[in-house]
This record gives structure tokens, sequence and C-alpha cells, in this order.
């Protein structure tokens, strides 16, 4: 009897357990995870669509209309995109299923705001049901200005204000043009150039030399006498079983930090980063974000950090020159270029501003928010002027804009497929950043330099914020 009953209490508390299992499960279903769910492209119910309901426009922060719908004849909607390829990575499409904003704020779209009013001037006046709008953060100015200069350049541009992490301008090449997604669709998805595919947040790419930020932050926290420590660079130095090579194999001399991140200096940075070992540096990439979830509201890639606790001496030095196998998102080096910019604070990156309703008014408006504490206050000032130094003295100088003090990291990434990537990440104005900015170039011996490209862009969002 005795036993019996001890049989019947673990059957109970492993029911009760699984009660709390499932309800925790479904909890985190509801609070953690519906974003996710109802946004994600696989998602069945965001194919349905209601007719009764006219879907809300996509405004950029001008007041410019990038998405909307036109009644047909037949008493339905289409949805027809003004500025079509120019923003397509970020209205998306709304046709087999929906991606983007349309994807993100699907359900906002087709809510009504004042629903029974609506409804009751629809009955007695015949006026059009209206979902709510959703108002971007992206200027089309420096959108469009981004995706000319990008041209048919196979890569991205990131252009974002570092204070709050609001995004000005998101621009990814190959794209595709949102009013014809339905009838090109066979073409679009079976493409090897990956059109659909949002390369400013879903591309991951190794850093290069852009990464030596994070190195040289590292460098900083764990070489006890950094500002006097100096290596002579013979233009390679060997590892175990890697020979590090500076770019083109050119000896520079006597260099300490600022001069080596200055020229970009790789013999200098594999060295330091040897003798700090991968589990401080792993604990630096950790600290800057790169495991952090950046909570965008469109898809994107979560960087990847490549470096365990117990790498072999090449896989760190390797690391250490943005190599390896750490591979990051451009969405990502333009909010680690804002870190170093915003004093050392990660703003979490967003680019709906605010919903509109149908009358005019302002809803649910978006707050910046911290994402992470990269490093110090005056750490972020030693970077920022070592940023400068390579704009002004080094490896960044087409970057420069008259007038204006640019901090910036140029980076040449390796790639097992091809030519080199072209990598630019920076800031500006330097005393008073207004506006970062990331730009990578896939097979940059066919298409140019990301460095130029960032200076231009740099430049028309200085002018556009100026006009604000």
């Amino acid at each position: 009897m005795n036993n019996m009953k001890r049989s019947i209490r673990r059957i109970f508390w492993l029911l009760v357990l699984a009660f709390f299992l499932l309800l925790g499960y479904l909890g985190k279903l509801v609070l953690v995870d519906r974003h996710s769910i109802s946004t994600n492209a696989y998602n069945t119910r965001l194919r349905y669509v209601d007719d009764s309901i006219r879907r809300g426009d996509i405004i950029d922060l001008n007041g410019e209309v990038l998405a909307t719908s036109v009644l047909q004849e037949d008493g339905t909607y289409v949805r027809k995109y003004p500025r079509a390829r120019m923003a397509a990575h970020i209205t998306g499409y709304s046709s087999v299923g929906k991606t983007g904003i349309e994807a993100a704020e699907n359900f906002e779209m087709m809510t009504l705001h004042n629903e029974f009013f609506q409804r009751l001037m629809a009955v007695i006046q015949g006026k059009e049901l209206v979902g709510n709008s959703v108002v971007v953060t992206v200027d089309m100015d420096i959108q469009t200005k981004a995706g000319n200069l990008l041209g048919n350049a196979k890569g991205a541009i990131v252009v974002m204000e570092p204070s709050t992490g609001r995004i000005l301008a998101l621009q990814g090449y190959p794209d595709f043009d949102p009013n014809t997604v339905s009838a090109n669709w066979d073409a679009l998805k079976d493409d090897e150039d990956s059109p659909l595919v949002n390369r400013a947040t879903q591309g991951l790419y190794p850093p290069g030399s852009t990464f030596k930020l994070i190195t040289a932050l590292s460098v900083m926290e764990n070489i006890r006498d950094w500002q006097t420590r100096t290596i002579a660079c013979t233009g390679e130095v060997e590892f175990e079983n890697k020979v590090i090579h500076c770019y083109n194999n050119k000896a520079h001399g006597t260099v300490d930090l600022k001069q080596a991140l200055t020229v970009s200096c790789n013999s200098y940075f594999a060295q330091m980063t040897s003798e700090i070992g991968s589990i401080k540096l792993r604990e630096v990439m950790v600290r800057a974000g790169m495991e952090t979830p950046s909570k965008f509201e469109l898809a994107y890639s979560q960087s990847k950090i490549g470096l365990e606790a117990d790498a072999t001496e090449s896989e760190l030095v390797e690391t250490a020159i943005g190599q390896g196998r750490t591979a990051v998102t451009p969405l990502y080096m333009a909010m680690l270029a804002s870190a170093v910019a915003n004093e050392g604070i990660m703003m979490q990156p967003y680019i709906v501003d605010h919903i509109q309703y149908s009358n005019g008014k302002t809803g649910k408006q978006t707050v910046p928010k911290k994402l992470a504490e990269v490093c110090t206050t005056q750490e972020a000032s030693i970077l920022r002027d070592m940023m400068v130094s390579v704009v002004e003295n080094g490896t960044g100088s087409a970057a420069s804009v008259n007038g204006v003090t640019v901090a910036g990291k140029t980076g040449t990434a390796e790639n097992a497929t091809g030519n080199d990537h072209s990598w630019f990440v920076g800031f500006a104005p330097a005393e008073d950043p207004k506006v970062a900015v990331a730009v990578v170039i896939e097979n940059a011996n066919a298409y140019g330099s990301a460095t130029p490209i960032a200076g231009k862009v740099i430049q028309e969002a200085l002018n556009q914020l100026e006009n604000e």
C-alpha cells in the first residue's frame, strides 16, 4: 500500500512538473518568441489577405511613401512600391509571403485604429477601412545616395545614428523589384546571387582588419605597457604553423598600437594577441556584442565569434587580424563603430520610428535602448583618436570629407571563393559623432574599394541631418 502511494505521488509530481514546463514554454512563445514567429517568412498567416482593409503605408522619415495599397476594379488591393529596388530590402514584399517591414509590421498595418468609428463610417459613407501606417527611420535621400554609390557592386551599406541606434540607410545589392516578385518568383528564388537576401543584415563576412578595433581594445586592456610597447615589423611573422603577412608584405618598421592601427599592421596585432591569449580576446569579443542578439526588426544573421578558449595559436592570430572563423554582418559593424562613437555604449538598432494612424496621429513610438557596454569612455576616446589617424595619415585617406574630421578603419577580408572583400567602418564628425557607417564590397578587385564610397555616404548623411 505504501509503495502504491509513493508511486501515485511520484506520478502526481511528474504531471505537475510537466504542466509547469508546458506553461513555461507557452509563456516563452507568447512573451519572447512571438515577434520572430509572427514575422517569419514561413508563417502561413503572413499570406492571408483581408481585402476589406486597405493595408497601411510604409513611409520614410520625411513623409515619402515607400509602399501603399491601390484599389483595383474588382475590389481587391494591390501593393505598390514607388521606390521599387531602391528600398526593396527595407520594405520587403507582400505577395509570395512577406519579408522586410511588410513582415515585421504586418499585423500593425492590418490593424484599424478606432475600429468602431472606421467601420461605422464605412457603412454610412462608404469610406475605406484603412490600417495603420509604419514610419521608418530611413532617409530616402541618404538611401538613394548609398544605392547609387553601390551600383552593381555586390555588398552592403549601413548608415546609423550612434547616439540612438536609428538606421538612416540600409542598402544592399543584388536587390529585386518588390512590385514584380510574384511574377518573377521562380527566377528570384533560384538566382545564385541571392537578391532576396538582405546583405546588410543577413550577409556574414570575415571582418578583415576592421576587426582590429576589437583587437586594439583587447591590447589596451591586457598589455600593461601597451602605450610604450613597440615591435619591429618586417612584413611577416611566424606563429606555430602559420605565417602572418602584412598587406603586400610591407615592412612597417617600428610601430606602437596607434601606428599599427593607422597602417593596419598585421604583424603587430598578431604578436600582441599571442601574448593575450584566446580566452582574453574572446572575452572582449563577447562584451563587444558579437553574441548579443540585436533584436532588430528585420530578419538578421547573428555574428559569429568562431574562437574557442582552447584555440591553437594559428587560429588565435588569424582571428586577431579579422580572418579565421569570425563572421560579421554589416549591421553589426555599424553598431561597433557607433559604440566607439557613443563613448563605448552600443545602442540597439531600430528601423521603425513610429506608427501613424489613419487620422494622421502618432501611435507607438520607438524609444532608443542600450544594448551593450563595449568599453569605457576613456578607451572609446583612445580608439576614436586612432581611427582619426587612420583616415588622416593611414589606409583610410579616401574616406576624407572636406571640413569634417572622419574616424574610420579599413579592412581587406580574404575570400576563399574569389577576390578579397573590401571594408570600411567609421563615423563623423569625430569630435561630435552624428553618423556612423559600415560598407562592404564583395570581390573588391572588380568593383573598387569600400573606403571612398564610405566618405561620400558620410558626406550625404551629414548634409541631410543638417536639414532635419
